[in-house]
């Protein structure tokens, strides 16, 4: 196993163009513990081969089929990323490895403390893909590649279910994987059905990875804001972390569940893991926010951006409520109701004011009903699981073969968001004549009927 040399990749400055690193693709990687393998995918910087003597940080990804630019769609494109900070000079060179999930075992290899949703019964596999990263593969990375291997050195980066196992990894081994960014987790599971909440990661009371970065999307359906909200403010009142310096998290009202929502926030991840310190610019803030009585997951979004343009939201923040009799605002944003009328809340942040206006809507229900009826084109199977966005949508039995139509109806938390993709399965989606995916967004702040059509079904692997 390498130790870490004594020096370091010098500073770049920015070209024209970026200058490109290269992806190494280790065929076959086995893996004892958890008795299959795949490839391994390791993206070394422009300047590798050039500094012979330097060593480097080093990134692990999970879903790694998806996180590097290699004409497989949709894509993070982090090796894009990465090499647009190093040009940008806002980045030292690191080493990325892109560590693919295991097709139908990636959920139970990627939970460790629930059993994954969609193959109930199915064991738990989080430890030992856990075991898998720290003691097969980061040897055979440090052993073949000049790395750095402290975990101040080291970072896990996944979303959703990769969110999910690089929190529960980061937590549990913070001696290895010292950084850590975790991008739309997936912490509880919603039925669809019910709306009734299960969550599925563990509550930490401990500091884990020196340095934590925590995102979410508003239009991430039933993945919602409110838990990583919770999990954010949670690991700043218990164990110890501090907002605006070791953690950041970051809402994003407007982004989906997807990979080109992830690409953008990677580089704002990536810069709290491994940039230097930069101080922040601008503060802002959403001008109006609506409540309906009795709601109790909506909160203010203060957004902090900073000179090296990472932007994050400012839970550090403080509040002041020009009439409290309308409303509250608990210390990291969460808004509470207490009677119809409007007021204006001032938030203040590193010497910085923002200012929005609540209000308090009687007409607003708190768990609108939304409603969706899918026609689909001639040919779908009856049996065929139709989805919009999670919402599941069953056939109509009185719609004829031609014109046949699904339907699904959920209650949601008031201002659930959605990307608005349609598919059918897992990995047909529904697109327009040049292929490209159809989606239609919506936040649903009210009971909300859609009737939409699907021209035809694509399978993304199908390469368009």
């Amino acid at each position: 196993m390498s130790t870490a040399p004594a020096s370091t990749p010098p500073p770049s400055t920015a070209p024209a163009s970026p200058p490109r690193g290269r992806i190494e693709r280790i065929p076959g990687f086995r893996s004892e513990l958890l008795g299959n393998e795949r490839d391994l995918l390791v993206h070394l910087p422009p300047g590798y081969d050039e500094h012979p003597d330097a060593g480097y940080p080093v990134l692990y990804l999970h879903d790694g089929q998806q996180v590097f630019d290699q004409g497989q769609q949709p894509t993070w494109a982090v090796d894009r990323t990465l090499e647009a900070l190093y040009a940008e000079g806002l980045l030292p060179e690191l080493i990325a490895v892109a560590v693919p999930n295991a097709g139908a075992e990636r959920g139970t290899e990627y939970s460790h403390v629930a059993e994954y949703w969609r193959t109930p019964g199915t064991p738990l596999k989080g430890h030992r893909y856990e075991a898998f990263l720290t003691d097969e593969v980061k040897p055979f990375v440090d052993a073949r590649y000049r790395t750095r291997t402290g975990p101040e050195h080291t970072a896990l980066m996944g979303s959703s279910m990769g969110g999910l196992v690089t929190y529960h990894i980061a937590f549990r081994r913070p001696e290895v994987f010292g950084l850590a960014a975790v991008l739309s987790p997936f912490l509880t599971h919603v039925d669809p059905a019910g709306s009734g909440e299960r969550v599925v990661y563990e509550r930490y009371w401990r500091r884990g990875p020196r340095r934590l970065w925590l995102d979410i999307g508003g239009r991430e359906g039933l993945i919602m804001a409110r838990p990583a909200r919770e999990l954010a403010v949670q690991l700043l009142d218990e164990a110890g972390y501090t907002s605006g310096d070791d953690l950041l998290y970051y809402e994003d009202p407007a982004a989906p569940h997807h990979e080109n929502a992830w690409r953008p926030r990677a580089r704002h991840a990536l810069l709290h893991l491994f940039g230097a310190p930069s101080p922040v610019r601008s503060l802002t803030v959403e001008p109006r926010i609506a409540l309906a009585p009795g709601e109790t997951w909506s909160a203010v979004n203060p957004v902090a951006v900073r000179a090296d343009g990472v932007r994050y939201t400012a839970l550090e923040a403080r509040y002041r409520v020009a009439d409290p009799e309308v409303a509250a605002v608990s210390p990291h944003g969460r808004l509470h109701p207490l009677a119809a009328g409007r007021t204006a809340v001032t938030v203040q942040a590193h010497g910085l004011d923002a200012a929005t206006e609540v209000m308090v809507d009687p007409g607003l229900p708190a768990r609108p009903v939304l409603e969706v009826t899918v026609t689909v084109p001639p040919g779908t199977p009856a049996d065929a699981p139709v989805m919009f966005g999670p919402v599941p949508c069953a056939p109509l039995p009185d719609a004829p073969d031609a014109t046949r139509r699904f339907r699904g109806r959920i209650t949601v938390p008031r201002g659930t968001g959605f990307d608005g993709g349609v598919s059918r399965g897992w990995g047909l989606d529904a697109v327009d004549a040049d292929g490209r995916r159809v989606l239609h967004p919506l936040r649903v702040d009210r009971d909300t009927r859609l009737d939409l059509t699907v021209d035809r079904w694509h399978r993304p692997a199908d390469g368009i």
